[in-house]
């Protein structure tokens, strides 16, 4: 019997000048759970494309079960019982489970009946563990949700290999370790997992072994007895010297904070109405202040308020009562132009969604919202292309953006890439404010270090940020005090001497502080 299941042999793939594969090869044991780690631009997301079908490799050979095959769409990797689930979720929102798993089948499972086919998965999710609500609208639903139904859709295609890609991006803990429970669930029955991801922590976590990618190249493949954090981060950021906590996460230098004595961004009693397509209300009766001179943290549960904080200096047509002020001066009716004159910048939450244009070039994306400036703005207000080249080069090189010049379509960068761009574009110019939400999801390390060292040399330089997040062991390393957010209320505003995460913890879900 072959022990392998998966194998890859010198896999080569170039985009242009940029090599994002280069001699890669990989073996993965049967019924493992297999970690493909590497930074943001590694190539782990190309090389597992390649196997499903989405790329087309300029060389190599890949083998399963011991076949030498040829895959040249995904209908041929399907064929060849490969699944994947993407980073970016490729459900359609309107549709129920059912018909998201039905759609696309290969038998024409259209010509079932719902029922039947909804009859099929109630036993799939019983025998897989992965107990999902079948008849309601994605939508409504969870991020950790709707990744059980994408493993679900694939399983139910007959996959025996199952390609995660960065799969806890969108995840809190809870529904990470949810999902890791079932993973080993479905490992223990067989199914073979690779797991791609940038972090160092779930790889120790959850596999079983790993293969370690920089810069389209193989660093080593480690079985789950060689592997430890130290071993991990050598491998994969070699030259560069990045100190770890014990959380994974780099170690950053803070000095004591400074203050200012008025806030530079308030809300006053804000109660709002919800987000389009959301129901209930938003928030109720918050107020906060962020000064100048501190980073400001928000923890909160996905879906408890914490996206209409972070739009709130924004979108305050939902304002039904309170005020919003930035410097003292109310923006309440004010455009998001109008904020961001005010010396307000913003990084969203979803990237991909409400952070980009995809089809236009990396300098067109960071000249989004400083189009109006003085310095970009050529005869008769036409952009002075000049100035926001010269401004592109600058950010790209600053910022650490793999690409081989800013004229590249954004999509065509990797998620931590397409990251450092939208932070890139909140430091075109020098904001007083900078609001942030969850800005370290799906990047690696090393660029986690890099954001941080932003966060703070804006707090340093007496800057106010005021940072969304969901992650409690990053809001403690790097925040003077930090809000609870529930329900969409304030539960608790702790500083920093208080921090204490079973507390937070409690705050966050409605407890006692």
């Amino acid at each position: 019997m072959e022990e392998f299941l998966l194998e890859v042999r010198g896999a080569r793939k170039a985009f242009g000048a940029v090599k994002a594969l280069d001699d890669v090869s990989m073996r993965v044991r049967k019924g493992a759970i297999h970690g493909l780690l590497g930074e943001n631009g590694a190539g782990k997301s190309t090389l597992m494309n390649i196997l499903y079908g989405l790329y087309s490799p300029d060389s190599g050979e890949i083998f399963l079960e011991g076949k030498r095959i040829a895959i040249g769409s995904p209908a041929d990797g399907i064929a060849h019982g490969i699944g994947m689930v993407h980073q970016v979720s490729t459900l359609v929102g309107e549709f129920t489970a059912v018909e998201n798993i039905a759609l696309g089948a290969g038998e024409a499972r259209w010509t079932l009946p719902l029922a039947e086919e909804r009859k099929n998965l109630e036993q799939l999710a019983r025998d897989t563990g992965f107990w999902i609500p079948l008849d309601r609208k994605v939508k409504e639903l969870s991020a950790g949700v709707k990744q059980k139904i994408e493993i679900l859709r694939a399983l139910r295609r007959g996959a025996k290999l199952l390609i995660l890609d960065e799969p806890t991006t969108s995840l809190v803990e809870s529904e990470f370790r949810s999902l890791l429970e079932s993973l080993r669930a479905l490992a223990e029955r067989g199914m073979t997992i690779v797991f791609i991801t940038h972090k160092i922590k779930e790889v120790l976590e959850a596999c079983d072994a790993v293969t370690v990618l920089r810069r389209g190249k193989l660093q080593g493949g480690l079985e789950k007895a060689e592997l430890s954090m130290e071993t991990l981060v050598k491998l994969m950021f070699m030259e560069k010297n990045i100190s770890v906590t014990e959380n994974a996460l780099p170690v950053i230098a803070l000095s004591p904070s400074r203050p200012s004595a008025e806030p530079f961004l308030e809300f006053r009693n804000v109660t709002t109405r919800p987000a389009a397509g959301k129901k209930g209300r938003g928030l109720t009766d918050v107020s906060l202040s962020v000064r100048g001179g501190e980073i400001f943290g928000v923890a909160a549960v996905s879906g408890n308020g914490e996206k209409d904080i972070a739009e709130l200096p924004f979108k305050s047509f939902r304002v039904l009562s309170g005020d919003v002020l930035v410097g003292g001066r109310s923006v309440l009716g004010m455009d998001t132009l109008g904020v961001f004159g005010l010396g307000v910048s913003y990084t969203p939450e979803d990237r991909i969604q409400e952070g980009i244009l995809p089809e236009a070039s990396i300098m067109e994306n960071l000249l989004l919202g400083h189009h109006a400036e003085g310095r970009f703005l050529g005869p008769l207000s036409t952009v002075n292309w000049r100035a926001a080249r010269e401004s592109a080069v600058q950010t790209v090189a600053e910022f650490s953006v793999a690409t081989p010049d800013e004229n590249l379509a954004i999509r065509r960068l990797s998620g931590g890439n397409i990251q450092k761009v939208i932070m890139g574009r909140a430091f075109v110019s020098d904001a007083k404010v900078l609001v942030t939400h969850n800005p370290t999801s799906g990047v690696d390390i090393s660029t986690v270090e890099f954001i941080f060292n932003k966060l703070v040399k804006v707090r340093d330089s007496g800057g106010a940020v005021l940072w969304v997040h969901e992650d409690l062991d990053e809001l403690m390393l790097l925040c003077d005090r930090i809000a609870t957010l529930h329900e969409g209320r304030i539960t608790g505003i702790f500083e920093r001497a208080d921090f204490d995460k079973l507390r937070l913890g409690l705050a966050m879900i409605g407890g006692a502080a």
